[in-house]
C-alpha cells in the first residue's frame, strides 16, 4: 500500500454508475463499473477516495468525476448536433458546445455572439457591422422565427454583458443562448436541408 501520497489505484471494478458520456463522439447514456479511483490522505492520515475515472463501455473514453464537487469532465455538452450546416458554421457550433462541456460558459456566450454575427453575414448582411445590426438583420429578414424578439433581446443582453462588463456567465445563460442558436441553425439550415436536394 502506498502511504503519504495521493495516487490512482490500478484499473479495477468500481461501484456501478449511470451517466451521460460527455465525449462528442459518444454522448450516450451509459452504465459503467470499471475504471480508476484516486485516493488522498486526509489530515487524520486516513486514505479516502476523492475522484473516479469511469471508462465508457461504448466509446471506451474516460470520464472523471470529482467526489466533493460532483464535477464531471468532460461534461455533457449543451445543445445538440445540427445537420446540413455549412463548413464555416459547423466548427463554430461544435466549439461552442465543447465549451459548455468544460464549464466554460462565458466563452460559450461570447462564441455564440460570434456565431450569430457569422450566420447573418452568411445570409447576406454586410460584414464589419455591429452585433445589434446583425441581430436586427436576422429578424427583419425573417431568418429568426416569428415571436422570437424576446429571445433576441436576451441574447443581445448576454452578449453585451460578456463582452463589455467584468462578469461571468452562468450555465443557465449559456443554455439560453444555445437554445436560441440551435433553433436558428435548424430553421435556416437543417429543415431546408432535409427537403431540398443538395446543390449540383
Amino acid at each position: 500500500m502506498i502511504t503519504n501520497a495521493n495516487y490512482w489505484d490500478e484499473f479495477r471494478n468500481l461501484p456501478a454508475k449511470n451517466y451521460t458520456c460527455g465525449h462528442p463522439s459518444c454522448g450516450k447514456d451509459v452504465g459503467a463499473d470499471k475504471g480508476w479511483i484516486h485516493r488522498k490522505h486526509t489530515s487524520s492520515n486516513l486514505v479516502q477516495p476523492d475522484g473516479y475515472i469511469y471508462l465508457c463501455p461504448l466509446c471506451k473514453n474516460p470520464t472523471f468525476f470529482d467526489i466533493s464537487s460532483g464535477l464531471q469532465l468532460p461534461g455533457v455538452s449543451l445543445g445538440s448536433e445540427v445537420q446540413h450546416l455549412p463548413s464555416e458554421v459547423e466548427p463554430i457550433w461544435s466549439e461552442i458546445r465543447t465549451c459548455t462541456s468544460h464549464g466554460a460558459f462565458t466563452s460559450a456566450v461570447l462564441s455564440g455572439r460570434k456565431l450569430l454575427m457569422h450566420i447573418a453575414v452568411e445570409q447576406g448582411a454586410k460584414p464589419g457591422l455591429n452585433f445589434v445590426h446583425y441581430v436586427d438583420y436576422l429578424i427583419d429578414n425573417h431568418y429568426a422565427p416569428p415571436n422570437s424578439r424576446s429571445w433576441v433581446d436576451k441574447i443581445r443582453t448576454y452578449g453585451n454583458e460578456a463582452t463589455h462588463e467584468i462578469v461571468l456567465k452562468t450555465k443557465d445563460e449559456a443554455d439560453d443562448i444555445l437554445t436560441f442558436l440551435e433553433m436558428l441553425l435548424k430553421f435556416i439550415y437543417e429543415f431546408p436541408g432535409r427537403v431540398l436536394p443538395p446543390p449540383p
